[in-house]
């Protein structure tokens, strides 16, 4: 089954979402980044594909995968 991957990583003093050919956004906060980015979630999710969202820690520390759908 197709899996829809997005990330929420620091870029120097701010964060963006990235995903497959995809880099947008300048949060201020890593929770501004997360917010935006389930949000953006909601469409793959909705037509049935398994999204996946990888959020690096204010540590710079990637942990593994959450599922959101």
């Amino acid at each position: 089954m197709t899996e829809v991957h997005y990330g929420v990583v620091r870029v120097r003093d701010r964060w963006s979402i990235i995903g497959d050919n995809l880099r947008f956004g300048a949060y201020e906060t890593r929770g501004e980044a997360s917010a935006a980015a389930r949000r953006l979630a909601e469409h793959p999710a909705g037509l049935g594909l398994h999204v996946m969202l990888h959020e690096q820690e204010e540590d710079g520390v990637l942990p593994g995968p959450t599922t959101l759908s």
